[in-house]
């Protein structure tokens, strides 16, 4: 009887469980979750009306009228239902008790919520609304598992076959240990001899001896049956690259698609805010001022933190629109790690702040020295811009954290260098000597020397080796002597002459005649052994490349113009005076030798 009253309810479970998710379709609260059971197909008629059903219906309308009425009729068979079980329990037994007993509940759980139901569709207001606030406590912990919950889950599944596998390992090992237990207990127990033991002890061995021959034989069936489950499990299990592959497909045909999305919303929002920020600050006039003031800085900051933000929260609102919980649980644990990680270096944050408002160290439009070679900052923001005209791509983008340590000044109005010297000018260094630029670059400065070998120089040991620039005008200095018999004319006939011989040797050596700027022989110095005459010559740029051709001309020009003039160079000579007469001892005569008689 039980049995059939029990198909009985379940028949009329099922009507009822119709009948509530009708009420559903006409309004029921979105919070009582509706049972799965198959939905009753749509009449071509009411098809058309299904966007409205899904609408809150306004009180007192038909709807809303017939929604009422099926509610209050789908709760008097539950509670029908509920009288009837009330009663079977009592002459059930106690396994039908505990079976009952659950129906019981679950009618009364869904008695409840058709009463919610009813009071939702009749005032137009959720129950809950009202009771939330004084039932309902927020646990941080309850919202993290209910945010880990769908993670956990999805990894659980991708692990599904090797836990099982390493369950049965387990359970195998477990099993074997037990049946290595009762075969060293059964060894023990035959040791016992029956010749000096009691018939009662001998009974109770016996007893404990059949008790450990069925822990045994259980031991055995279970160490089959497992076995045979690893066996299939593992005959079951897939490849890695099988799995590799399979979990790829699953993922791309559900999250990966959901990824594609979200990573297409941020970078897509992230760049339209961007262009379409810089397509206003292109027509507007603040761009055409040389500084930009203090506002537009602060409005380039704040656009860039809201593009970012933006960008975000359409990468969010895309998943929470593809209903992927996995993927969104993982953004946002991902995008609070990232906040709690900025707590900390929100001094840092601080800093970068000041120097994009321009209020730092560092200022737009000033000078500062980077590397060792000194940049112009033209324009000082997210990625700032330092630029250098006289490199050959003379241009770095730099992110505002390597900005950190680094000073600024104005730069001066006129007369402020960038870079010692230009490609092609010819340039003379202490250990290198001379060499012409043919490229210097942010990293390297590349010179070829007389005779065509070619050097690269680091840019910063290039400034440190303090070059000398000729392609800008140069001076040649020597020094030459003459005897001091000359001492009448050296300082009238003997400049004169010279110079007039030198200046025309010079005019013969340059292509023109203005590339020589002027030509001095002074008299320097009375030496200790000569009359020591100054020649200076200043020539233009152009001639620097024959600057030592020059150095040595000049000294060859000299010789001559002596030699044509009959002067005497002198030569350094060192003699010695003894200020003492020395003593010379007087010889001792020798005896002749008289020859030999033969």
């Amino acid at each position: 009887m039980c049995s059939s009253s029990t198909q009985a309810l379940r028949k009329r479970s099922i009507v009822l469980a119709m009948i509530a998710n009708c009420s559903v379709l006409f309004g029921q609260s979105a919070l009582n979750e509706p049972i799965p059971v198959p939905q009753p197909e749509t009449p071509p008629a009411e098809t058309n009306n299904s966007k409205a059903a899904a609408t809150p219906f306004s009180q007192g309308s038909d709807e809303s009228k017939k929604a009422l009425e099926s509610v209050l009729e789908s709760i008097e068979l539950v509670k029908m239902e509920l009288s009837e079980l009330r009663s079977s329990i009592e002459s059930a037994t106690e396994v039908e008790k505990e079976e009952l007993t659950a129906q019981v509940q679950e009618l009364t759980a869904r008695k409840d919520a058709l009463q919610s139901d009813f009071e939702s569709i009749a005032t137009g207001v959720d129950p809950v609304d009202y009771e939330g606030s004084l039932t309902q406590e927020f646990l941080l912990s309850d919202e993290i598992d209910a945010l880990l919950e769908p993670i956990i889950g999805e990894l659980k599944e991708l692990t599904k076959k090797p836990r099982e596998i390493e369950q049965l390992r387990s359970q195998l090992y477990d099993w074997e240990r037990r049946y290595q237990t009762t075969e060293e207990a059964l060894n023990n127990l035959d040791d016992f001899k029956p010749e000096n033991i009691s018939e009662e002890v001998l009974a109770a061995i016996q007893t404990t001896r059949e008790t450990w021959q069925s822990r045994r034989k259980q031991a055995e069936n279970r160490i089959q049956a497992i076995s045979f489950q690893l066996e299939q499990a593992q005959e079951t299990q897939p490849s890695i690259l099988e799995t590799i592959r399979s979990g790829l497909r699953s993922f791309y045909r559900s999250r990966g698609r959901n990824f594609l999305l979200c990573i297409f919303a941020f970078f897509g929002t992230l760049f339209a805010l961007r262009f379409l920020y810089k397509q206003v600050n292109r027509h507007f006039p603040w761009n055409r001022k040389k500084s930009r003031p203090f506002y537009l800085r602060l409005i380039d900051v704040g656009f860039n933190l809201f593009s970012f933000i933006g960008a975000i929260i359409a990468a969010i609102l895309t998943l929470y629109a593809t209903g992927d919980w996995v993927l969104m649980g993982l953004a946002i644990i991902i995008l609070l790690g990232v906040a709690l990680a900025a707590k900390n270096a929100l001094p840092k944050f601080y800093d970068q702040g000041r120097l994009l408002l321009n209020l730092g160290e560092i200022r737009e439009g000033e000078r500062v020295v980077y590397q060792g070679v000194p940049w112009k900052v033209e324009r000082l923001s997210f990625y700032t811009i330092l630029r250098n005209e006289e490199l050959r791509g003379g241009m770095i983008r730099l992110p505002v954290n390597q900005l950190s340590g680094l000073v600024s000044r104005p730069i001066a109005e006129e007369g402020e260098i960038w870079f010692p010297c230009r490609e092609g000018d010819w340039v003379n260094l202490s250990d290198e000597g001379l060499g012409r630029v043919i490229m210097q670059t942010p990293e390297y400065v590349q010179l070829v020397k007389l005779g065509g070998a070619k050097i690269a120089i680091p840019a910063t040991d290039f400034i440190g080796k303090s070059p000398v620039n000729l392609s800008q005008g140069f001076r040649v200095s020597t020094t030459f002597g003459v005897d001091y018999q000359h001492q009448e004319i050296c300082t009238t006939e003997i400049p004169e002459k010279m110079w007039a011989f030198i200046t025309k040797g010079l005019v013969s050596l340059v292509p023109e005649r203005e590339y020589l700027l002027s030509l001095k022989v002074e008299l320097s110095a009375a030496g200790a052994s000569s009359l020591d005459y100054a020649i200076i010559a200043d020539f233009d740029g152009a001639m620097a490349s024959k600057y030592q051709v020059i150095i040595r001309a000049l000294q060859g020009f000299a010789v001559d113009c002596c030699n044509e003039n009959g002067w005497i160079i002198p030569f350094t000579q060192i003699t010695l005076h003894n200020a003492y007469e020395e003593s010379h001892p007087t010889p001792t005569p020798t005896p002749e030798k008289t020859p030999k008689l033969p």
